[in-house]
């Protein structure tokens, strides 16, 4: 049997997954994994395409929204019988969530990913600060004491990555994305509490002045290396950026953190998940090929080699993991971080809540009347279904 499998390495993940495959069919002679690699920005279209026109590879590597819509539309088949309870129950329950549909497993999660805050412990020292904020106004206090003209900012928040990075803060505020309401999904995300986050941020750029200029269109990549130059002495990211960080001679100059809370801790789940397409002839090979790369020998191999946190709880208190105090942050992090929507109609709200993030920061309208635009186009997505 020869399953296909579809996905969006890096170079790094696609050689250290290019090993594994090669490892998977040593033992298993009679199935062969053929790795398609597309890294266009319309790999998801074009996934779809194959779906609809019958030519679906028998797995996926998919974002969380997206492996929601397609178990809900039917595209994904339940692997239930190859990943036990008992293993389920290792994965983070933020993790899961979007791959369950009325009690059944639909995929299961390759990478986990959170977002925490980074900071320069030397800015910091020399600011005569002694930890990282741990609320909202520790952090305005001390992104203001950090900030000093004409080029050196405190804190670095950015919409060019559209909603991502914004999710957190309304959930710290205690807003939420959605809400039930006569018994339909509503958004819920242009309340006081979405408000007030989307303000604190829009503040945080303009009134304070302790952001670089143009936040709403600028990425991590535009802020990665101001830290790494002493020049931004806080910025928001996830696991992969430490191999960067270890990398850029700054030793003993940063550290991580979890985000500090307003009304309540929260963080956002990043990674990627895999799914089995329902129209695949190989489903119990497919199926196969998953169990074996859930194992904790492979999943320790895969984290390790890139520099990546465990996908299972349990793994963090094994010495290979444990030995790192980064990875107590974002076990922490984990904790506390939750799923973006997981409905079918999530790529299109996800879509228009960062165009309203984007607009807030540019000025382009007030929080809240950017929040209301991005809520009415919302609720006339979730019409339409």
């Amino acid at each position: 049997v020869t399953l296909t499998f579809e996905d969006q390495f890096g170079d790094a993940e696609n050689a250290k997954f290019a090993q594994l495959v090669t490892q998977f069919e040593t033992e298993n002679p009679n199935i062969t994994v053929n790795v398609i690699r597309d890294n266009a920005s319309s790999y998801y279209d074009k996934l779809v395409t194959s779906i609809l026109g019958g030519s679906a590879p028998d797995i996926a590597r998919v974002e969380p929204p997206k492996a929601a819509q397609y178990i809900a539309s039917g595209y994904a088949a339940p692997v239930d019988a190859y990943i036990p309870g008992s293993e389920r129950n290792q994965y983070f329950p933020g993790t899961v969530e979007p791959l369950v549909k009325n009690g059944k497993l639909y995929g299961v999660p390759q990478d986990v990913a959170t977002l925490v805050l980074y900071y320069r412990t030397d800015m910091f020292q020399a600011a005569g600060i002694a930890a990282p904020p741990t609320t909202w106004d520790e952090l305005q206090s001390d992104a203001q004491k950090l900030t000093k003209a004409p080029s050196q900012y405190g804190l670095g928040l950015f919409g060019g990555w559209g909603a991502f990075e914004f999710y957190p803060w309304l959930w710290q505020a205690g807003g939420e994305m959605l809400q039930q309401q006569g018994g339909k999904m509503v958004p819920a995300f242009n309340s006081p509490q979405g408000v007030k986050a989307l303000q604190f941020w829009t503040d945080l750029e303009n009134k304070y002045k302790v952001m670089p200029p143009g936040a709403a269109t600028l990425t991590e990549d535009d802020l990665k290396g101001p830290f790494v130059a002493g020049k931004l002495a806080m910025f928001t990211s996830g696991p992969w950026i430490v191999g960067t960080l270890k990398q850029a001679g700054i030793d003993g100059k940063w550290s991580a953190a979890p985000l500090p809370r307003d009304a309540q801790q929260a963080s956002v789940l990043g990674g990627m998940d895999l799914i089995v397409l329902n129209q695949s002839q190989h489903k119990a090979e497919a199926g196969k090929f998953l169990s074996w790369l859930m194992q904790d020998t492979v999943q320790s191999d895969w984290a390790s080699s890139l520099k990546f946190v465990p996908i299972k709880q349990s793994m963090y208190s094994s010495p290979q993991f444990s030995s790192d105090p980064l990875n107590a942050v974002f076990l922490a992090s984990l904790k506390v971080s939750r799923s973006r929507p997981t409905i079918a109609q999530a790529g299109d709200i996800d879509n228009y809540y960062g165009q309203a993030v984007q607009a807030a920061l540019s000025g382009a309208a007030s929080p809240q009347a950017a929040l209301d635009t991005a809520a009415q186009k919302s609720q006339q997505a979730l019409a339409q279904q």
